[in-house]
């Protein structure tokens, strides 16, 4: 047989000892560590166990999913609010503003308002106040009506916290003339006449956001001019 000097004196023989000692490193190291990577091959227990952690982990993403679904919804209704509100950056002061928007619409629909009294702000929260305004006025039934119909198309929208409709005072009496013509007898007829007291609320906003980051489209309320003088009662 060839010793290890006769072995190691060609390619080939050097070759045969290259792999011998490489089988000897490989032998080694399976001895070493192949028990540590065998265990670590999946058996039915680390694969139930897999997908139970991967149940876990589908339950999480579904929760956080829900949860930014609110979080987004709550932001939306947020920006709603803010953004039908009475922003004071755009539209002006509200005690002096909201007084005119009345006054104005009464002066449009010739209607006159017995009372206006002045606005009442209210802090709500470091954002947001509302401001209340109570109004008293007399009129045909038609007028009444249309004037308040023209307060619910104001915006920022106002609402009514309280309204009290009642027949006018003094209403004028038929004369009991009677003719054969139903026109007439219904032209003959007095008008009716209401009158109401009411006290109307506005939001108000008074946050960070601009009105551009809300997206109003609405227009600014006209904020110029003198407040017009309360009526007397």
């Amino acid at each position: 047989m060839m010793d290890l000097k006769q072995l190691s004196s060609n390619k080939k023989g050097q070759l045969i000892i290259c792999c011998v000692i490489l089988g000897a490193v490989w032998g080694f190291l399976l001895i070493r560590y192949g028990a540590a990577y065998i265990g670590d091959f999946p058996d039915k227990a680390k694969i139930g166990k897999a997908r139970q952690e991967l149940a876990k982990a589908k339950a999480e993403q579904n929760r956080y999913e829900a949860e930014k679904r609110k979080n987004q919804d709550i932001k939306s209704r947020y920006l709603a609010l803010a953004a039908s509100a009475w922003i004071p950056a755009y539209d002006g002061a509200v005690e002096t503003g909201l007084r005119r928007c009345i006054s104005t619409l009464s002066g449009e629909l010739d209607f006159r308002l017995t009372s206006l009294s002045s606005t009442n702000p209210v802090r709500i929260n470091p954002e947001f106040l509302y401001a209340d305004i109570t109004l008293h006025g007399a009129g045909e039934l038609e007028d009444v009506i249309r004037f308040l119909a023209g307060l619910s198309r104001i915006e920022p929208r106002l609402s009514w916290r309280q309204l009290n409709l009642t027949p006018a005072r003094n209403q004028p009496r038929s004369t009991g003339a009677t003719t054969a013509n139903l026109a007439a007898q219904l032209d003959s007829l007095p008008k009716t006449r209401l009158e109401f007291r009411g006290t109307l609320r506005v939001l108000v906003y008074e946050g960070k956001l601009t009105p551009a980051e809300l997206k109003v489209t609405r227009q600014p309320v006209s904020d110029t001019g003198d407040v017009p003088e309360e009526p007397a009662e």
